[in-house]
């Protein structure tokens, strides 16, 4: 039985592992702090690659002070862990919906391997760097004492929560070091089709653009959305600020879908009406479902068009009209072309000799003749035109809809006291833009008053669709001079939890609602699979004793106190949930739980893996668990009576069970 590590992925390590698989003469060795330690040989992947840095001096690049620092945290592993919390959770058992409580960088760095490649969109409303104060961990490697000492800002376990202001001489440089840990390990956890929007303003956008196009690559930038905050205003010495930033990068833009926006009811009603008659005198206005905005419209002494949705017009053909066009194709009449010059006389005359004739159709591109075939006169609509209302339509860089005072609104509804939250209905048209499929899941790790998981249910709702949210925040106080703490809120994530109980709340009683109005002939949504409940976790340190990692530093004399080399605080759901993270499994897994011999058994997206931490594990226990054949199994290592119940439950799985990974904490 092999242990696990239990401990978050040593990027260095692995990256090496990666060089040298590829080049097996770049490994040597060095010596540090007395030790010799495999790395490698910069000289020899120079000449490898071909070295062009020594021609110029100088390089284009984005650096800053402290940029160093970050690339080190990054790669770094960290002894962290993420602790279940089912009684602030809502159907814990069930949801995948996901709530982390800590610093999110060391969640992203604890998700980086259960999620990898597995987020399809990322949605961010980072700290803005106004002069304001943002908090964030500066460091990890200090005392308490130091800490208290520097700044008197600290979490419950002495890190450091730095306050960023206008006065701080590394102003940029602490915003840029703190994007970008943060983004380097976000990038990883998109898909390949996955997509990040960073919402932002002017004091920071042109160093955001230059940071993301250094991690995602600046041919994935997608584009940058100008959103209009609020109209008007009397605020700033030059320009009232109403306009902020999203910035949009794509993980791989080669296989980043192209974004659609659906177009709106009204507008569908208003451009594919049934044929009326507006009476003789006034002319005869048509339009053909299915073909474009409101359609033929002849007047006397008028030329004969018909309007299309962009606002241009489509003309019949003239006698300049080619044999044969390619769909899409703009055709220009020519001055001898009499389509310019149709009178209403003519128009009744070529209707009364069959040249126009309208068949209105779901399907309709073109007038007919009463024997389908295609009239002299004939309408050929623009390609964007073909299948508009299923696929949507192309969206602008300029969003004017959700102001910040939409935001306001809700939150009161809601009765949630929160500031500069965005508003719902934003991110729920961003989701729309980057399409629907089964097992989306998106990711907000400055989740605020979670306007990303409000979003995310809200659309599930009307759209039956299944996706999954997590939500990071850090639990920073909100002061007792706030109104939010006068109504019961300790924490910024205390309010994010109890918006979306709220939310889903609302949502239950509006899906009740619409199954009682369904509408004769209307496709029924399938609410069964509705998820709105969702998991809490809070950031702690390992699970494990510190003779767990470091063996070696522990007396003999000592060794002895050691019955167990687990927190004694612990459970063994915060042990479960530790293993599903150090076994990159998305801590969203189904899990059940079963007494075998009167011992706790979970079993962990069917038999995916099967887990036990209870004391004196005999060969029995074993031998039920190995019958629901298991891919993975873990135990405890104190779990067996004594060294032979392990040997020999290590020897009958090897027989019964030789595929399967069995392991041990």
């Amino acid at each position: 039985m092999d242990k696990l590590n239990m401990k978050t992925k040593d990027l260095t390590q692995e990256n090496i592992n990666k060089l040298t698989s590829l080049f097996p003469e770049l490994l040597t060795e060095v010596e540090k702090d007395g030790k010799k330690i495999k790395t490698i040989n910069v000289e020899k992947l120079r000449k490898i690659v071909g070295d062009y840095s020594d021609v110029e001096n100088e390089v284009y690049e984005l650096t800053w002070a402290g940029k160093n620092m970050s690339r080190h945290k990054i790669v770094m592993p960290i002894s962290k862990t993420l602790r279940p919390v089912p009684e602030e959770s809502v159907d814990f058992e069930n949801t995948q919906n996901l709530f982390i409580e800590g610093d999110n960088f060391e969640v992203l760095k604890i998700l980086q391997e259960s999620y990898l490649n597995k987020i399809k969109m990322i949605y961010i409303d980072p700290p803005y760097n106004t002069g304001n104060d943002f908090i964030y961990k500066d460091d990890f490697s200090k005392s308490k004492e130091e800490y208290d000492e520097e700044v008197g800002a600290v979490d419950e376990d002495g890190n450091k929560l730095f306050r960023n202001t206008a006065t701080n001489g590394r102003f940029h440089s602490d915003w840029l070091s703190m994007m970008y840990e943060r983004l380097v390990i976000a990038r990883d956890l998109l898909r390949d089709d996955g997509v990040i929007f960073i919402s932002i303003d002017d004091n920071e956008v042109a160093n955001l653009r230059k940071l993301c196009d250094d991690i995602f690559g600046e041919l994935n930038h997608v584009g940058i959305i100008s959103r209009l905050m609020k109209s008007g205003g009397n605020k700033g010495q030059f320009f009232s600020p109403n306009i902020e930033y999203i910035l949009v990068y794509a993980k791989s833009i080669s296989d980043c879908e192209y974004f659609r926006e659906p177009i709106s009811k009204e507008t569908a009603d208003k451009s594919y009406n049934n044929i009326e008659t507006e009476g003789e005198n006034k002319g005869e206005r048509y339009s053909i479902k299915g073909l474009c905005q409101p359609g033929l419209d002849i007047r006397p002494n008028q030329r004969y068009w018909i309007k299309c949705p962009d606002g241009s017009y489509v003309i019949p053909k003239g006698v300049s009209f080619p044999s044969k066009i390619s769909e899409g194709e703009k055709i220009t009449p020519k001055d001898e072309d009499s389509v310019w010059k149709w009178t209403f006389e003519r128009y009744k005359k070529e209707k009364e000799n069959n040249n126009i004739i309208f068949k209105p159709s779901n399907t309709a591109t073109a007038l007919v003749d009463e024997k389908g075939n295609i009239a002299k006169w004939n309408v050929f609509n623009k390609i964007w035109l073909k299948d508009r209302l299923e696929a949507g339509r192309v969206p602008v860089n300029f969003i004017s809809k959700w102001e910040n005072r939409h935001s306001s609104s809700e939150l009161k509804k809601l009765k949630i006291p929160f500031d500069f939250a965005k508003p719902s209905e934003l991110i729920k048209y961003l989701i729309i833009l980057v399409g629907k499929s089964e097992d989306d899941i998106i990711l907000d790790f400055f989740s605020g008053s979670s306007t990303t998981a409000h979003a995310v249910m809200q659309l599930n709702a009307e759209d039956g669709g299944k996706r999954k949210f997590i939500m990071v925040q850090l639990p920073e106080e909100t002061g007792e001079d706030s109104d939010a703490y006068k109504k019961g809120f300790k924490t910024i994530a205390d309010i994010g939890k109890e918006r979306i109980r709220k939310v889903a709340k609302n949502i239950q009683q509006e899906v009740k609602e619409k199954s009682k109005q369904k509408k004769l002939n209307e496709e029924p949504i399938d609410f069964s699979n509705l998820d709105l409940g969702f998991r809490v976790f809070k950031v702690d340190s390992t699970n494990m004793k510190d003779v767990y990692y470091n063996p070696s530093a522990i007396d003999q004399r000592t060794l002895g106190n050691f019955k167990s080399n687990i927190k004694d605080d612990r459970t063994d759901k915060d042990l479960l949930y530790q293993v599903l993270l150090e076994l990159a499994i998305p801590i969203s897994a189904k899990v059940n739980e079963e007494k075998i011999n009167n011992k706790a058994v979970y079993k962990v997206n069917g038999n995916f893996m099967v887990a036990c931490f209870d004391d004196k594990v005999d060969l029995e226990t074993v031998k039920k668990i190995a019958e629901m054949e298991p891919l993975r199994i873990v135990f405890k290592d104190s779990s067996f009576k004594d060294d032979a119940a392990k040997v020999n439950c290590d020897e009958y799985l090897k027989n019964k069970l030789p595929n399967t990974i069995v392991k041990v904490i």
